[in-house]
């Protein structure tokens, strides 16, 4: 164990850092804020927004696309420089997908790195080149950066953001940040720390390098003239040599401190350096909020809306690509970031939709400007502004919910947030002029639009720690709203709920919080209703009936007969050539056995219900499929978990002679000096006969101290017995014990029993003496097989290479005795010498094997409530 203790420290090590270190700066950032800066006046600030022409706004965002694209180009020169076998205009592409996820959600470095693994591996490039290409756009991207911030202190521009020992920090950091060129230069040069370049490959060359540095030179001062450009239409007459100096310092704090796209960092140090040469704190607040906008946001939309239309034409190569990915070292850092990728863009859409509904609520929050009120009262009347502004509200709080139903990809969901978000937009110009909110919200809206075809749910989960979270975020953002809302009507001595008028906001705010009301409660009734699953519907006598006629045609394994106990529910594959039986335990959709049908149909209705099962937000899995069927799960992305063995009987072999029947041929012989009667009856059943039966019935559970169990088990169902023969042994007349026979259904199928049932002073080998019979009478009429029933944990994880959830089953089959003779099942089915197959539980990759098991121990008890109470096997 010392050595995985030993390898695993420095990876917790690591972990920790990638969370203390953005955390410390954000800390640090904070206090120098609190420390350094002046009381803030928001109001200006908004002013400064709202009054930005829009125009050049619209050219600055013009600007901030050319700029992330400019990125592109080292990309391309890579790509060359490896002699990768793709075109230019892709590179450039992928490239521009990947700066502007990556801008943005960056994790640790990871995202723009995993969405060019991802991309150019799907592309066909080999995993190895890939990597180089990311590597030496990695080391690259710094380069310009190094030469900005030589200049800067060349130039003595340094700007004072605090004092004494903290300025010094921040020299000594910028000092570090100049030595990256000549390093890069240097190390670049060494095979020994190149070993990740492809075998053969030169390495990097002082033209490469030049250019490398030339081209990151420009797309740091791309980033920066649009940052200037930002402040000037906010107001800030910046020089550019300050501006120079600042964004440099700001640049190097915010990619040290690891936070993605350095949010709170960067805008903090260039909001305090801008202060330190005398430029005002609203203005530039308002500049830098304009540059996040059009350097940060809005790429991301475009980057996302590009990429969404490339995954859709790939995603069978991304399918592959993935799978390739896994064997590199590289993918192991990178498989969160490339699996939301994969995923592009729903979880994000999902937080758009909830920013939307909070966006809303915020602007609400905040008083508008009186001079686009007075526009827009000139334009329309006060009623329609002030309903503008109330159902801004409401849709604000809609949106905050169905943020929830987007990340669960519901249909529905999707059919309302599009008209809302729509909406939206119209209100906030409507209720102020509020152009940047209503860009936002349609950007928002088209995204949704191009994914349209991925919301395809029709329910989801309401009980999940998903959902739970979604929940919650809704809720504080609304009492955030709340507590606003209520501080200003108590901070406003002349408020008047019935005020009307361009100064009411007090008054505004309060009916507000009615309408967030409102739309709380509307969320939640329909969230209750309108989102729950469809109950499944139960098969009546017909279903059944076409059910059997297809299990004679093509066989019905080994539980087919169960789904006569009308428990389970029924599930036709699409073109109804195959059915299967299955139960739902909280969010899991179970299903018993593999299907049954022809071959080919029997595929397809494991697709159908695994696409069955995602629409209803559930989780498919199928209990007790067989060694024969294994690599058609394996084929359709299952995994597997062994779950016992079945003990298999073939009837050609039997014949009471000989050791190995000598346990059978005793109960025969004993039968006759107990008097005992063996006797196999067809249904119909009169109503004498069944009281019988249940009478042993109910005394043999008694006798058990056990309950009816269900699912996979048979219980004492008069309606159930009824669609089969019924094995009796009787004494002197008087039934004294039964079970009901499992029909072997079509070609090749196996006959078994299912309730074995007898009274407590049956003599010893009573069942044996049934078993017998039954098997007898099997191989007479032409059966194959009989099956003896599963061995739960036999021969489970007996080997140090088994997975540790079947090696912790083992444990369970050797010391859980007390709780269940697993032991003592397997010794009686094995003294007949049976054929054991292996029977296997099939779930999607990644769930947590034993709260399966723990679901499906639930559904076979009838419920959790059942299982908790307890109750031993009752069949």
């Amino acid at each position: 164990m010392e050595p995985h203790s030993n390898q695993a420290r420095p990876q917790l090590w690591r972990g920790m850092l990638r969370w203390c270190i953005p955390l410390a700066f954000l800390a640090l950032v904070a206090w120098l804020v609190v420390r350094e800066i002046d009381s803030l006046d928001l109001p200006a600030m908004q002013r400064s927004l709202l009054q930005m022409p829009l125009l050049p706004t619209l050219g600055i965002a013009a600007l901030a696309l050319g700029a992330v694209a400019f990125t592109g180009f080292i990309d391309v020169i890579l790509a060359r420089w490896l002699r990768l076998a793709v075109r230019g205009r892709k590179v450039f592409r992928l490239a521009f997908i990947a700066n502007s996820l990556s801008n943005t959600l960056n994790l640790s470095g990871a995202m723009g790195s995993a969405v060019r693994l991802l991309g150019f591996v799907s592309m066909g490039v080999e995993s190895s080149r890939a990597g180089a290409l990311i590597g030496m756009q990695v080391l690259s991207l710094p380069l310009g950066l190094s030469l900005l911030v030589a200049s800067t202190l060349l130039l003595g521009r340094v700007p004072a953001i605090t004092a004494s020992l903290a300025q010094w920090l921040v020299i000594a950091v910028l000092a570090a940040a100049i030595l990256y060129l000549p390093l890069f230069c240097v190390l670049t040069a060494r095979r020994g720390l190149m070993r990740w370049l492809p075998a053969q490959h030169a390495l990097p060359s002082w033209p490469l390098k030049l250019q490398l540095s030339l081209l990151s030179l420009i797309d740091w001062l791309l980033a920066a003239a649009v940052l200037h450009a930002c402040l000037e239409l906010a107001g800030v007459p910046i020089r550019s040599l300050d501006l120079l100096a600042c964004f440099a310092v700001a640049s190097v704090l915010g990619l040290l401190s690891l936070v993605p796209g350095g949010i709170g960092v960067f805008d903090s140090i260039l909001v305090l350096a801008l202060a330190a040469f005398g430029y005002g704190q609203a203005a530039s607040l308002a500049g830098l909020f304009l540059f996040r906008i059009c350097y940060y946001v809005l790429p991301l939309f475009v980057g996302l809306g590009i990429g969404s239309g490339m995954l859709a034409r790939r995603l069978p190569l991304l399918d592959r690509a993935g799978e390739r990915l896994r064997r590199h070292p590289l993918f192991r850092v990178l498989d969160l970031p490339a699996s939301l990728l994969a995923n592009l863009g729903i979880r994000l859409l999902a937080v758009l939709t909830f920013a939307a509904g909070a966006l809303l609520l915020a602007s609400a929050a905040i008083p508008a400007v009186r001079e686009h009120i007075e526009v827009v009262r000139d334009l329309l009347p006060l009623a329609a502004i002030e309903s503008a502004y109330w159902l801004s509200i409401l849709s604000g709080v809609l949106l905050l919910g169905l943020g929830r139903g987007i990340d669960g990809r519901l249909r529905l969901a999707y059919r309302l947030a599009m008209p809302l978000l729509l909406l939206s937009a119209v209100l906030a110009l409507t209720k102020g002029l509020h152009y940047a909110e209503a860009l936002f919200l349609l950007g928002v809206a088209g995204l949704l639009r191009l994914r349209k075809r991925e919301f395809s749910q029709a329910a989801m989960s309401l009980s999940s720690t998903v959902t739970f979270g979604w929940f919650a975020g809704l809720l504080a953002v609304v009492a955030i709203f709340f507590a606003i809302g209520i501080g200003s009507v108590f901070g406003d001595d002349s408020f008047d709920l019935l005020y009307f008028g361009v100064d009411g906001h007090s008054s505004r705010l309060a009916r507000g919080l009615v309408a967030a009301l409102i739309g709380l409660i509307t969320y939640l009734i329909w969230q209750f209703f309108a989102v729950r699953r469809a109950p499944l519907k139960l098969p009546d006598r017909e279903e059944l009936l076409r059910a059997r006629r297809l299990f004679e045609e093509f066989g019905g394994g080994e539980f087919a007969h169960l789904c006569f106990m009308r428990d389970k529910y029924l599930f036709w594959s699409a073109d109804g050539h195959a059915v299967m039986a299955c139960g739902a335990v909280r969010d899991r959709l179970v299903a018993l056995g593999s299907p049954c049908g022809s071959e080919a149909a029997r595929r397809r209705a494991i697709l159908d219900f695994r696409r069955f099962a995602d629409a209803q937000d559930r989780v498919p899995v199928f209990y007790e499929v067989f060694e024969r069927d294994l690599s058609l799960y394996h084929d359709l992305g299952f995994d597997l978990f062994k779950l016992g063995e079945l003990a298999i009987i073939p009837l050609a072999e039997f014949n009471l002679s000989g050791k190995r029947w000598e346990d059978l041929r005793h109960a025969l012989n004993r039968s006759a000096r107990e008097q005992l009667d063996f006797e196999l009856i067809e249904p119909p059943f009169d109503t004498v006969l069944m009281s019988e039966l249940e009478q042993v019935s109910e005394q043999w559970l008694a006798d058990k101290s056990a309950r009816e169990k269900g699912f996979s088990l048979g219980r004492f169902d008069r309606d159930y017995l009824e669609w089969g023969q019924i094995a009796i042994v009787r004494r002197a007349g008087e039934i004294i014990a039964f079970a009901n026979v499992l029909p072997a259904y079509g070609p090749g199928g196996v006959l078994s029993i299912d309730l074995m049932r007898h009274v407590a002073d049956a003599p010893r080998g009573t069942m044996d003496f049934l078993f017998a019979r039954i098997m007898l009478w099997g191989k007479e009429h032409g059966h194959d097989h009989f099956s003896l029933g599963m061995a739960p944990l036999s021969r489970v994880g007996d080997n140090p290479y088994a997975r540790i959830n079947e090696r912790l089953a083992a444990l369970a089959f050797e010391y859980g005795g007390r709780i269940y003779n697993y032991q003592g099942l397997r010794r009686y089915k094995e003294k007949f010498a049976p054929q054991w197959v292996g029977a296997y539980l099939a779930y999607p990759r990644g769930l947590w094997v034993p709260g399966l098991l723990l679901d499906i121990a639930a559904l076979v008890a009838g419920g959790y409530r059942r299982f908790l109470l307890g109750g031993r096997h009752g069949s």
